[in-house]
């Protein structure tokens, strides 16, 4: 998901008011999808989890940053923005559509964009559609990718790479292009509490080229949510392997490594902490790992690691 980081901060440029605001709603993505990010900025804001964390920012100085931010923008980071959709199929930029849904002045934004030298304007049906080049910051002579954006009515925002998947993301909202209502698994979609959610079909044809990824080889289908219920942050990943052998020997690999973790526990107290907490089921194809913690231990971990990053 790495390729799609530029694609999600172009679009912070296209801003509205909410409609998207909640957990992933399917319908809202088009049926040539086959995986989907839903980011809920709302229900992360009132989570004990996420009070903590803008706590620990505001002691680093970053809540200082966001609110230059917004000064220049207009819209806070974090406290403007209530839901983001990412959407595609397969690697291809191309083929990637963000949603975003917030609380922004409009026009002062779309102006920034029509200040791009390279600047279109297209019209498509009732809708105006922007268009613009992103210049390239790994290498500034190397060319711009052309990005794609559109104001839907007056409260959504879509951005892509690809003009005709853009197209088709309005399609898809005016009701007139199939959407991806049922096509991905809901089991460890719809929690309570939710605010990061994932889904992956077709998982083995996405990653077939990816010879690090023997695992999602010989995967169907990816769940994955993260969120927090009655105070205790949880994540659930979900995956369907192509048969119950395999399905069998991923659940062994990750009992081995639970038990590795808290063997090493002696030495890194943290893993065997971790380790406590996981569980791992499966179920005819389907293995299911479970995670819950407190959320002071969860954001002692990443203090943690960001100590360990720096």
């Amino acid at each position: 998901m790495k390729s799609f980081v530029p694609v999600c901060a172009a679009a912070l440029l296209f801003l509205a008011h909410p409609v998207l605001a909640g957990p992933l709603s399917t319908a809202q993505v088009t049926a040539g999808a086959d995986w989907v990010v839903h980011a809920d900025y709302d229900q992360f804001n009132k989570s004990e989890l996420g009070r903590l964390i803008r706590a620990e920012l505001g002691q680093l100085g970053l809540e200082q940053k966001m609110l230059d931010f917004e000064t220049v923008f207009s819209f806070h980071p974090l406290d403007d923005i209530h839901s983001v959709t990412i959407y595609g199929s397969g690697d291809d930029q191309e083929k990637a559509v963000v949603l975003i849904d917030g609380t922004f002045e409009t026009e002062k934004l779309v102006s920034l964009v029509r200040m791009n030298p390279q600047y279109e304007r297209i019209d498509y049906g009732n809708f105006t559609l922007h268009s613009w080049v992103d210049e390239n910051k790994k290498d500034p002579n190397a060319p711009g990718r052309r990005m794609y954006g559109c104001v839907y009515k007056d409260n959504l925002v879509l951005v892509s790479a690809g003009l005709p998947w853009l197209k088709q993301a309005v399609d898809v909202l005016a009701g007139t292009a199939p959407n991806a209502a049922g096509s991905f698994k809901q089991a460890v979609l719809d929690k309570k509490g939710a605010f990061l959610q994932l889904a992956v079909n077709a998982v083995g044809t996405i990653a077939q080229n990816n010879r690090k990824a023997a695992l999602l080889r010989q995967t169907e289908e990816l769940g994955a949510v993260f969120g927090e219920d009655e105070g205790i942050v949880y994540v659930n990943l979900s995956l369907k392997a192509v048969s119950e052998d395999v399905a069998l020997n991923v659940k062994k690999m990750l009992d081995g490594i639970i038990a590795f973790m808290s063997i090493a526990g002696g030495e890194k107290p943290v893993l065997a902490d971790i380790a406590s907490k996981l569980d791992v089921t499966c179920v005819d194809r389907t293995i299911t790992l479970y995670f819950r913690s407190e959320p002071t231990a969860v954001v002692s971990f990443l203090k943690e690691r960001w100590k360990v990053q720096k």
